[in-house]
């Protein structure tokens, strides 16, 4: 039996992911900061591994996982968040000693994290994207920003998701939001700003020796926070820009495994605009699972020197919702009618969960344990991360 260690059990990822692999017969291993992981609770985990933060202790993180590889029977490491697949690419020989680690290796991982060179390349290849400064020093900050159109956006180079972003709406608050994003990053990038009601969009592949395993696309429609945040429903699409763009930046790195395009939508235009790269698994892999194209399953398989075929369709239209917490915060961030009436109903023919499962139910009562002790205060393995004084992760020179 095929034995795949998954790592960040608190994640929707890995719970996706370890559905997808036991639904095949994969013994699963599941790894995480915090004996309380919602993945732990899912009938498809046949072991639960605890390990050190990976946020705040790296070095620890990396010894406990590569003493578990050599001394267990492990055929594929799978990590999911940005923190672990960060460590295990830069690691990747020290891992693959003992087991097969279908990660593209820290100089490509950490060309696609940087958003600066994404956007470069983009330039490059011709692919809509906000138009982009890159300050160099913090003096030619307003001269380089006199050129963009208010609001601006301004983004850490290298760090993953919303850390560090500050939103700029004029001249007069430029550099101060410049001085606050440089915590994160010595030289961030300003960008202009897609209109917040543009649609945010998505194109996930599974790219291996050159060619695509699979695709996906979809749109989100309801986020959190609303204005811009990881997506709480989202449908299927199919939409063959965002797969030419996403297929041209992969092809450009050569990359190899995994990774979901990230778009927004300028409702001036029409047109997707490029927004970033993530080269990991992503958030909302539930959809694609439900919908039949199951990138873990495929990615173990290309691990293990099969050939499967290309999954390159599937039915759009298909919704799946984080319900707990993410559209509950929605709802109650937003308080109003049009909210209420978008929660409900709760049950919706055509519209799946990324964690409530009859088949796998206990995942959704672990759910409610952590936000239970969230709330109450209880300290937890993934604490608010500061601004560092160094170098950020990933951020290596070129």
């Amino acid at each position: 039996m095929t034995t795949v260690l998954v790592t960040d059990g608190r994640s929707r990822s890995s719970l996706a992911v370890a559905r997808s692999l036991g639904d095949h017969g994969v013994r699963v291993v599941c790894g995480e900061a915090s004996r309380i992981a919602t993945t732990f609770a899912s009938k498809h985990v046949d072991e639960r591994f605890v390990y050190p933060d990976p946020r705040t202790h790296p070095e620890a993180f990396v010894d406990t996982l590569d003493a578990y590889l050599r001394q267990n029977d492990v055929d594929v490491l799978l990590p999911m968040d940005h923190e672990t697949t960060y460590l295990v690419n830069k690691h990747r020989d020290l891992f693959a000693e003992h087991t097969l680690v279908p990660v593209a290796g820290a100089d490509k991982f950490d060309r696609l994290v940087r958003k600066d060179f994404v956007m470069q390349r983009a330039a490059q290849l011709g692919i809509p994207h906000p138009r982009t400064v890159y300050p160099e020093h913090g003096d030619d900050v307003s001269e380089l920003a006199a050129d963009l159109t208010f609001p601006l956006v301004i983004k850490p180079r290298a760090w993953a998701g919303s850390k560090g972003v500050q939103y700029v709406d004029d001249p007069a608050s430029l550099l101060d939001a410049y001085r606050a994003a440089s915590q994160w990053d010595p030289y961030p990038i300003i960008q202009e700003q897609v209109p917040k009601d543009g649609r945010g969009m998505g194109a996930a592949f599974l790219r291996w020796n050159g060619e695509i395993k699979a695709r996906f696309e979809y749109q989100r429609l309801r986020e959190f926070p609303p204005d811009g945040g990881p997506s709480t429903l989202r449908e299927s699409i199919r939409d063959d820009r965002l797969f030419e763009a996403g297929k041209a930046l992969l092809e450009d790195v050569d990359w190899q495994g995994v990774a979901m395009v990230e778009f927004k939508n300028d409702p001036r235009t029409g047109t997707p605009q490029l927004l970033e790269v993530n080269p990991r698994f992503w958030g909302s892999l539930h959809l694609p699972y439900r919908v039949g194209v199951e990138f873990p399953w495929l990615l173990v398989q290309c691990a293990l020197g099969l050939d499967p075929e290309p999954v390159l369709t599937y039915p759009t239209g298909v919704k799946c919702r984080y319900l707990l917490p993410g559209d509950l915060l929605n709802l109650l961030s937003r308080r109003d009618e049009a909210a209420l009436d978008e929660f409900f109903p709760l049950v919706e023919d055509g519209v799946y969960f990324d964690i409530i499962d009859r088949s796998d139910p206990l995942p959704a009562f672990a759910q409610l344990v952590v936000m239970a002790r969230q709330a109450l205060g209880y300290p937890t393995s993934q604490p608010t991360i500061p601004p560092p004084k160094v170098r950020v992760l990933g951020h290596h020179e070129q």
